[in-house]
């Protein structure tokens, strides 16, 4: 074992959601090779130290900044060697894994993500927190190494924040590829879809994630509002009677399938035909990467992660805003049953080289850097 020890700070670490998933894929083999503490309010996971963090939990906010001290006593009492914090999880940190940067979330989209006035007014509010959290941790004097999760999120950390680029690497998210694979024949597929009680003739078209104003929703209904026996499944939580009604408004009415976050989410992209992903703003998204194990084309924008991952034409396509943009790729893929096979395997082969093994391995290089350096400008013991 390493002679050092690593706290990771983060408001969540279990096998759900994004950024809380990657950090239990990649912390659950960090612990086989270093002591790792864990400072947050939920950890599901073995083989670590946990200390919890209480404290509320709404308004975000508060929630944040509340979290951010508790988090800081508690990494005084670990006594670890270094700290990682997921963005501004911690007040600072030696390290930080910058999985979104909000300064040019806010910048580019004003940080809203639908709603009331009364929401988007504290919506600005929230950013402008956010955004001045984020800049406090990147400016930290104690940090030492940045993990960006996509070269995009690097350059926006260098734009926003000013972080120098000699201490960023890029070490990006990574999938399970005996979970997330393609179904194993079209009999497999078409059971699926009779378990989960999806068309056996539709063309399904899959969307996967929460936030759904960000990550374009409503885009992927306008597309589809026209394509005749094209259906939309979305799996993820959100506000399910306001897209429902956006899909008779865009005549997808019935078309749409919105179900509940799943245990078993391959299932549901081993079933589908595509993956539409009209996000407008990601680090680097892990639905993404399982959509390409599991064999499915990807019709996306080119934002973080997906510029990196899908060559337009051969795994899917990068596209224009805009939902006749989007339509007019699900389309080709509907009708073109053998582009859709070549663009499957293609997709499988892309997601290749994003195991957890080799992030957690390039991750685990990293944060080894950073404690020789803390080592190193450690004072001698017994001295003040």
């Amino acid at each position: 074992m390493p002679d050092w020890s690593l706290g990771f700070v983060a408001h969540a670490v279990h096998r759900r959601g994004g950024q809380e998933r990657a950090a239990a894929e990649i912390l659950s083999r960090l612990a086989t090779q270093t002591s790792v503490t864990v400072i947050a309010r939920e950890c599901e996971l073995s083989g670590v130290e946990w200390i919890r963090v209480g404290g509320p939990t709404r308004p975000s906010v508060l929630s944040t900044w509340s979290f951010a001290h508790a988090a800081r006593t508690a990494e005084r009492r670990a006594g670890c060697t270094i700290t990682n914090s997921i963005g501004a999880a911690a007040l600072d940190a030696d390290v930080i894994t910058a999985q979104f940067c909000h300064g040019a979330f806010t910048a580019r989209y004003g940080g809203i993500r639908g709603g009331s006035a009364i929401g988007a007014a504290y919506q600005r509010l929230a950013q402008r927190w956010f955004v001045a959290q984020e800049r406090q941790a990147y400016g930290s004097p104690r940090l030492r190494r940045v993990i960006a999760v996509s070269h995009g999120t690097a350059r926006e950390l260098q734009q926003w924040y000013g972080v120098p680029e000699g201490i960023i690497s890029v070490v990006p998210n990574g999938v399970d590829h005996l979970v997330f694979r393609p179904a194993a024949d079209a009999a497999a597929k078409r059971a699926l879809r009779n378990r989960l009680g999806l068309p056996l003739d539709a063309f399904l078209a899959l969307f996967v994630g929460g936030d759904w104003e960000r990550k374009g929703v409503r885009d992927a209904i306008d597309a589809i509002g026209p394509a005749a026996g094209v259906h939309l499944v979305v799996l993820g939580r959100g506000d399910s009677a306001a897209m429902q009604a956006h899909a008779v408004r865009a005549g997808a009415a019935g078309r749409v399938h919105v179900i509940a976050p799943s245990t078993t989410p391959e299932a549901y992209y081993a079933a589908c035909d595509m993956f539409l992903f009209p996000s407008r703003y990601e680090a680097f998204s892990l639905v993404t990467l399982e959509a390409a194990a599991s064999g499915l084309p990807i019709v996306c924008h080119a934002i973080n992660g997906t510029e990196e991952l899908v060559t337009s034409g051969v795994n899917g396509w990068l596209v224009p805003f805009g939902a006749d943009a989007l339509r007019e790729r699900v389309l080709t893929l509907r009708d073109d049953a053998k582009l859709r096979e070549q663009m499957c395997r293609a997709a499988v082969e892309s997601s290749r080289p994003y195991t957890w093994d080799r992030v957690a391995a390039d991750y685990l290089a990293v944060l080894a850097d950073a404690a020789g350096a803390a080592q190193d400008q450690a004072p001698p013991r017994g001295t003040l």
